[in-house]
């Protein structure tokens, strides 16, 4: 007992299956840092063969949980001894699919751990699978940089720093991750008082930080051609939702059938539709008294 006590202190995200130990195609993390030190982590994830439900280790607590999939809800209990262990499950077990996504959001005060004037974020969310892609984007808090000495504690080594005009962001691309692999993360950072004459240099470099971030996104698109994971990534749960059924229905569905298959009001179902609307994601085509909901898939590949 305590020799495996202390593996799951070492492997910080350990992802199990009940069924199946499915290779992850796609993985993703996001986590945004605030000034209090506090990390809100959005994972998201697809796996080669389906599971049904989800268990997880975090050192430390772990608080505001919440997870879903492409396959419907999940209801996730939470134990805390020192370290947080989650067991996810899902609520309403649909027909197998070949690919399965998988979504998990959470916050914690335990990756940031202050140093004097300075600050070290470290997280190791490693899987026990296999992975064939992963990305991992660390938006540090506004105000706080990476001081150019600091840059060596940064691992992995091969990071990728950009801003957003507003936050400076750290980011790896990692591939062939073979199962039981670390996918530790680390970045020291600190804030600093610039002068008015940084200020006017810092302007120019957020400027063309904004440039240079969507140039490295128009060449990600173009040279993945996979821009459908990426999209729903940064879509609400609701959003979301709406837009997995609307996929597997090839393209095409009715709004009744929306509303139907995900128990929400036709006045909820409607604002998500007109925000996915004005996202450029999906068209209405009026026929009758009914709507037909058509993707755009010049975005998506059905």
């Amino acid at each position: 007992m305590k020799k495996f006590a202390v593996m799951s202190f070492l492997l910080v995200f350990i992802l199990l299956s009940a069924n199946v130990l499915a290779s992850v195609q796609n993985y993703y993390e996001d986590i945004l840092l605030d000034e209090t030190g506090k990390s809100l982590v959005k994972l998201s994830l697809t796996v080669t063969k389906p599971i049904t439900d989800l268990k997880f280790i975090v050192v430390g607590k772990i608080e505001n949980i919440q997870a879903a999939s492409s396959k419907g809800s999940m209801n996730c209990s939470l134990m805390i001894e020192g370290v947080s262990y989650v067991d996810c499950v899902f609520l309403l077990p649909q027909e197998m699919e070949e690919f399965t996504s998988v979504y998990v959001n959470f916050t914690t005060s335990d990756f940031v751990k202050v140093l004097d004037t300075k600050r070290r974020f470290t997280a190791d969310l490693s899987l026990n699978q296999s992975i064939e892609s992963a990305f991992i984007f660390i938006r540090l808090p506004e105000g706080m940089v990476v001081e150019e000495e600091d840059k060596k504690l940064i691992s992995p080594e091969n990071s990728t720093m950009i801003t957003d005009g507003r936050r400076i962001i750290v980011m790896w691309q990692l591939n062939d991750i073979e199962a039981g692999e670390y996918l530790t993360s680390q970045v020291m950072y600190e804030g600093i008082v610039p002068t008015p004459l940084v200020q006017i240099r810092l302007r120019y470099i957020l400027i063309f930080g904004v440039a240079a971030g969507g140039v490295i996104g128009f060449i990600y698109i173009r040279h993945f051609r996979k821009p459908q994971k990426l999209i729903l990534s940064v879509l609400d749960d609701y959003e979301r939702k709406v837009m997995n059924l609307i996929i597997a229905s090839e393209g095409v569905v009715d709004q009744k059938k929306i509303v139907k298959d995900t128990n929400l009001s036709k006045a909820k179902v409607s604002r998500v539709v007109k925000s996915l609307v004005e996202r450029g994601l999906i068209e209405i085509e009026r026929i009758g008294r009914r709507n037909k909901l058509k993707l755009i898939k010049k975005k998506f590949t059905i």
